[in-house]
């Protein structure tokens, strides 16, 4: 069923954006979702003159996507998203891909918020006139709790918030966080496995320069990535 008021894209998978086993990059899944929540939320009347402009960052403070399957190289698929109802400072969004033949292979959800690009604290959208309309038409908004992980984590690694990880807000774009996750699992896992859930807490930001130590390991079918500035289940 689609919906008059879902905002819709499509793309074809290109060779920059597959893994070395021509599956959609989790990074690039991601990319397509943020760019399209952006460009849709200048569509509904809230262009950068309102944010970015006035010194107001878009973040991502939540996202929990659902894979059927990942789309592959030279492959064509539709983007759909739409907002619900803002929750006092929080935006949430729902997303949909679907492959060129209308299956969903692809859902999930995010919680988006406004911070002040000086302080780096969140702000009161009331208070700066920004208002994104509830387009959800009734449809649920499901993105579940990120659970305190109930075991020890085995593996110690180092994030360093690298010049090419960092985005136009100084600190890891949301996207980047995949691909740091995937280059601590085994190569011989990725290609023998393939990815069905991300869920993904962010808490604090990392700066550009900033090094921060990661626990990490891999238990009931999935690996869990975790610090103090953010928590990730990739599930396979």
């Amino acid at each position: 069923m689609s919906f008059m008021n879902d905002f819709s894209k499509t793309f074809k998978i290109t060779a920059d954006q597959v893994t070395p086993f021509q599956h959609l990059r989790p990074s690039s899944l991601l990319r397509f979702l943020q760019e399209i929540s952006i460009e849709h939320t200048e569509e509904l009347g809230m262009p950068r003159q309102y944010t970015l402009d006035k010194g107001l960052l878009w973040v991502v403070a939540k996202q929990h996507i659902e894979i059927k399957r990942m789309p592959k190289y030279d492959e064509i698929i539709t983007v759909s998203t739409w907002p619900s109802k803002t929750m006092h400072v929080l935006f949430p969004r729902s997303y949909e891909i679907k492959d060129k033949d209308g299956n969903v292979i692809i859902k999930g959800a995010s919680i988006w918020a406004l911070i002040d690009i000086k302080n780096r604290k969140m702000v009161n959208p009331n208070e700066h006139g920004i208002v994104v309309e509830d387009l959800s038409n009734g449809r649920p908004f499901n993105i579940p709790l990120s659970n305190k992980i109930p075991f020890d984590l085995k593996e110690n690694g180092v994030i360093l918030a690298q010049f090419s990880f960092c985005d136009l807000n100084g600190h890891i774009n949301n996207t980047s966080y995949l691909d740091i996750a995937e280059n601590l699992i085994p190569i011989e896992f990725l290609k023998e496995h393939e990815l069905k859930l991300i869920d993904i807490k962010y808490v604090h930001e990392i700066k550009l320069g900033e090094s921060l130590p990661i626990q990490y390991g891999f238990e009931n079918n999935s690996y869990y990535f975790v610090n103090h500035a953010f928590q990730l289940q990739l599930g396979y």
